[in-house]
């Protein structure tokens, strides 16, 4: 009998996972420090994993108290159709609990949103790609009520 999906919160990765899964259905591979700075400087992550392999991922950019915005859900395809991505998002709408709106952008998922609850938004999503020079660069933290 097969062990059942196993999903950790905030838990350990590699880069290099993350990018095989990324690559698995389309999504952009980035180098592996930008991925760690990616994973580690958002509100919360889901990995999924059966054994020891990546079958799914999805986090949450949040401000805290208002703003949520769930981005990088994806699914293996050989575990999409069996619960995986659901959970994910259960547990990123868990850490969200306390937000105001949860934000996605989705160009091939709407269906499997809309079960969940999200609508289409009355606004058009608008995207600047920055120059690449200053991605990557870290910040230095603000002082609180900056």
């Amino acid at each position: 009998m097969p062990l059942p999906i196993r999903y950790e919160l905030n838990g350990p990765f590699d880069p290099e996972e993350v990018n095989r899964i990324h690559d698995a259905v389309g999504f952009s591979v980035r180098a592996p420090e930008v991925v760690a700075g990616a994973l580690n400087g958002s509100g919360a992550y889901v990995m999924a994993r059966d054994g020891d392999r990546l079958v799914g991922m999805g986090r949450l950019l949040s401000d805290g108290y208002l703003f949520g915005y769930i981005n990088n859900m994806v699914v293996d395809p050989a575990y999409q159709g069996r619960g995986v991505g659901t959970r994910i998002l259960e547990m990123l709408l868990e850490e969200a609990r306390d937000l105001e709106m949860v934000f996605l952008y989705t160009n091939t998922a709407d269906d499997f949103y809309r079960r969940h609850g999200f609508e289409p938004s009355e606004k058009r999503l608008y995207a600047r790609r920055q120059p690449r020079s200053r991605r990557g660069q870290t910040r230095p933290q603000r002082k609180p009520g900056a």
